[in-house]
């Protein structure tokens, strides 16, 4: 038991030994710099969101539009609500568990349009353009068209080039 001990003992001197350097001693290190972690910002708008496409993509349009109403009013991050009022325009447009109703649709579409001076939603914005082209719910204008047509290239949809161009070659050729 004794030669147990001897051996344990001499193993932990060999380890402490081996993990300071030689030459420094008992010289203290400096200590290392702490790392803070940063808490997670709880962004309500983008959960709900996030919930209500989850739901979508399960067929489920009640509560993926109830979540996405959520997503309209609660704190958080404000491209969240503008998707969450294109998700909320396009199912009313579409009928997707609701009655299909343009007027619905085109005030969704106006909410994730964004303030002036702050772009919205971009597939809003396309979707504007859609409603001024063809006269839904609105009087027919190829010049708003146009307009919601180039915010929503300014916004960043890749898909509006097509109809910026039929758009602008419709209003040279009047």
């Amino acid at each position: 038991m004794k030669h147990l001990f001897l051996c344990l003992f001499i193993c932990c001197s060999f380890f402490v030994t081996a993990q300071t350097p030689f030459g420094t001693g008992s010289q203290p290190t400096a200590p290392a710099k702490p790392v803070r972690i940063s808490k997670p910002v709880i962004d309500s708008a983008t959960i709900y969101y996030n919930l209500g496409w989850d739901y979508y993509k399960m067929d489920s349009m009640g509560p993926a539009r109830y979540y996405w109403d959520m997503a309209t009013y609660v704190k958080g991050s404000i491209t969240s609500k503008y998707a969450a009022y294109n998700r909320l325009g396009l199912m009313h447009q579409n009928g997707e568990g609701v009655a299909a109703d343009m007027n619905t649709a085109l005030y969704y579409y106006k909410k994730a349009a964004g303030v002036p001076g702050r772009f919205g939603n971009p597939d809003a914005l396309k979707a504007l353009g859609g409603f001024y082209e063809n006269g839904f719910g609105v009087e027919q204008s190829d010049k708003l068209a146009l307009a919601f047509y180039l915010k929503a290239k300014q916004a960043g949809n890749e898909y509006v080039a097509d109809d910026i161009k039929r758009i602008q070659d419709r209003i040279r050729n009047k």
